[in-house]
């Protein structure tokens, strides 16, 4: 990438929105940007303080004109630590992409995926593990990835890998000591102190690769299916456990066709709540294309919630059908019927071998808040630590492998023949774990490296 020429993209996501975002940067951007925008108050661009919003319009061409804010962040107290100019406006793609014909022709080049942040690391506004911690806000697809990739983006995981790489050095310098003073009856650590002072050193990046681990589970949200009998419900209950009127509830059977999802909110996560057709709808054609995919749905479902009519008492798992990994059975309509017909009702179920894990009415909400709760069970749901990180494929590589050099080293310090040539090779795997913790702390790096990062990045970041 060129560093010393002015940049634009688009940098609001694709498609209409009612505001769109053009990002400038580099040393002509507000130059660029002059020659097109014009200030409501007459201003120019050159005398505005940075940090500045200032309304006006936008030429484009001899003959268009459309509203516009700018705002204006001077070098070098800017994400790139250039000028930077942000230009919002109506988001219309065709507006848009006259705007950034304007720019180009004024000067400036298309920005390529990830030339923003790569600005950014390259003046030292970033280390490496923060622009991957943009690339991973970029990719996040929870509450608890877009968590995790913003504590990167902090800096935890390179400030905790400085830290270690500090108390590495002060390591090696005691081991080598030991070796440049090996014919003198001189102990400058202890292998015991050495083992333990090593573990303390990596217990941050154990920590972090735990809670990796624990995020990267929840990037594919749990599937949970809502399957029974025609009218017991299911529709009802995904509107109301999701707040979502996404499905059309009816008392006509068959009503569901297709599968329906929406996002569901547990205590410890999200999880995809699945709308299905009645099972036993098979009498046209139609039906049985819903049943079908209603069968398919449950055979992919981490939970299946087979929902029951307790007004009638009726529409268990059929007899003979295999029965779900995990499959939790939910008795709706509760609020039909008073708590002796309930309770009667349950006896009945009982009797025939249907156990009930739970009693709701999707209609008024009783018992909904215990079944969200069961479903967080059912599914394992535990949120990640608030410490937690998430890390990309070569991030993930460098803890793994910093860590395995740490342990090496661990295993030679407690064995126990110790030797000169046992210090040597622990000297060895600690100046090994001190490259990978520099790599960590973004302090290393090499062109094809960053190239395989920052092109992983949409344009306009």
């Amino acid at each position: 990438m060129i560093f010393d020429d002015t940049i634009a993209a688009v940098s609001s996501p694709p498609g209409a929105s009612a505001r769109g975002v053009i990002r400038i940067s580099g040393p002509d951007a507000l130059p660029i940007a002059d020659r097109c925008f014009r200030a409501a108050d007459g201003g120019r661009l050159a005398d505005a303080a940075s940090h500045s919003r200032i309304e006006g319009r936008l030429t484009i061409g001899d003959d268009l004109e459309c509203p516009a804010a700018l705002y204006l962040f001077r070098a070098p107290r800017s994400y790139t630590r250039e000028d930077v100019v942000e230009l919002h406006l109506p988001g219309s793609p065709g507006v848009l992409a006259l705007v950034m014909d304007e720019l180009l022709a004024s000067g400036a080049r298309p920005a390529e995926p990830g030339e923003f942040t790569a600005r950014a690391f390259h003046h030292g506004a970033l280390d490496l593990g923060q622009a991957e911690g943009v690339a991973e806000m970029i990719r996040a697809r929870s509450d608890a990835q877009l968590r995790a990739a913003q504590r990167l983006l902090d800096g935890a995981l390179g400030r905790d890998a400085a830290r270690a790489r500090e108390t590495l050095a002060d390591l090696m310098a005691l081991v080598e000591a030991a070796l440049d003073f090996a014919d003198e009856d001189i102990e400058f650590i202890t292998p015991r102190e050495l083992a333990e002072r090593l573990q303390a050193v990596v217990a941050p990046l154990r920590a972090a690769a735990r809670s990796d681990a624990r995020v990267e589970r929840l990037a594919e949200a749990p599937r949970v299916v809502l399957a029974g009998a025609p009218n017991a419900g299911k529709s009802t209950l995904m509107n109301r456990l999701t707040g979502l009127d996404r499905a059309i509830c009816s008392p006509i059977a068959g009503t569901t066709r297709d599968v329906l999802c929406a996002p569901l909110s547990l205590p410890a996560g999200e999880a995809l709540l699945c709308d299905t057709a009645g099972l036993w709808e098979t009498e046209g054609e139609v039906d049985r294309h819903a049943a079908r995919a209603a069968r398919d749905a449950i055979a992919d479902a981490d939970v299946v919630v087979w929902l029951i009519d307790l007004s009638a008492a009726e529409g268990t798992w059929e007899e003979g059908r295999r029965v779900p990994a995990a499959m939790v059975n939910v008795a709706n309509k509760a609020d039909m019927l008073s708590p002796a017909e309930r309770q009667n009702a349950l006896t009945r179920l009982e009797q025939r071998g249907a156990r009930v894990d739970a009693v709701v009415s999707a209609r008024t909400g009783e018992g909904c808040d215990d079944l969200r709760t069961l479903l967080n069970e059912r599914l394992h749901l535990a949120p990640p630590p608030s410490d937690a990180v998430v890390l990309s494929a070569d991030l993930r590589r460098a803890v793994a492998d910093a860590l395995d050099c740490v342990d090496r080293a661990i295993a030679l310090a407690r064995s126990d023949t110790a030797s000169l040539s046992q210090a040597e090779l622990v000297a060895a795997e600690l100046r090994l774990a001190a490259d990978r913790f520099a790599r960590l702390a973004g302090e290393i790096s090499a062109d094809d490296l960053y190239d395989r990062i920052f092109s992983q990045f949409c344009i306009g970041k």
